[in-house]
């Protein structure tokens, strides 16, 4: 029984990096919101950095829960897939607009599936308020096709609107990370209920 409850806490190890993540998005769509960026070769810089801490710390979400979750597999690919997103990005400074706008609305397509099913995972563990990671996921899904749909728009149009995802998916993932906070909080409540059990009985 204690290996079971020790898997089922591993699950939820290094909640923090989302957290992490999630402030450096919203501290990102601040900056877009209060600084637009004054070329289109410095939206771009600005996104691969972003994008590629994102997947830094995605990764080393995964792997430190390797053994003990079974999507793991899924968080990899997020993260591998955020820094090729970067490095593209990083190394074709001067990519068009339109281009932009489609590879950066299929990158937030895939975080607000991602996002869905995480809220979905969520009401699973009967965590409250899951809701809302699900209202943030398919806003950013909206927002990502609007980007993919509409990649003639005006350039200042396109930084509020990627400045607005940002600052979605930076809230949400906030959001999970102290949802999965509660998770490790409750699930270690358990396990010292079952420890104190087995000192009784012994």
């Amino acid at each position: 029984m204690t290996n079971v409850v020790s898997k089922v806490t591993g699950s939820v190890k290094n909640w923090w990096v989302f957290f992490i993540i999630g402030i450096l998005l919203v501290l990102g769509a601040i900056w877009m919101f209060r600084t637009p960026a004054e070329s289109f070769a410095g939206l771009s810089g600005f996104f691969s950095i972003l994008i590629l801490l994102s997947g830094i710390l995605t990764i080393f979400y995964a792997f430190g829960n390797k053994e003990d979750i079974d999507s793991w597999g899924l968080f990899l690919a997020g993260g591998i897939l955020d820094i090729v997103v970067g490095l593209i990005l990083l190394n074709y400074p001067k990519i068009t607009m339109v281009l932009f706008s489609v590879f950066v609305g299929f990158w937030l397509l895939f975080k607000g599936i991602s996002t869905i099913s995480t809220a979905f995972k969520l009401k699973k563990e009967e965590e409250e308020n899951w809701g809302w990671v699900l209202f943030f996921g398919a806003l950013i899904v909206i927002f990502a096709f609007m980007s993919i749909v509409n990649p003639l728009i005006g350039a200042a149009y396109l930084v509020y609107t990627l400045a607005f995802s940002l600052l979605l998916l930076g809230i949400a993932n906030i959001f999970i990370s102290l949802k999965l906070k509660n998770v490790k909080s409750r699930i270690g409540d358990v396990r010292d209920n079952m420890a104190d059990g087995v000192d009784r009985i012994k």
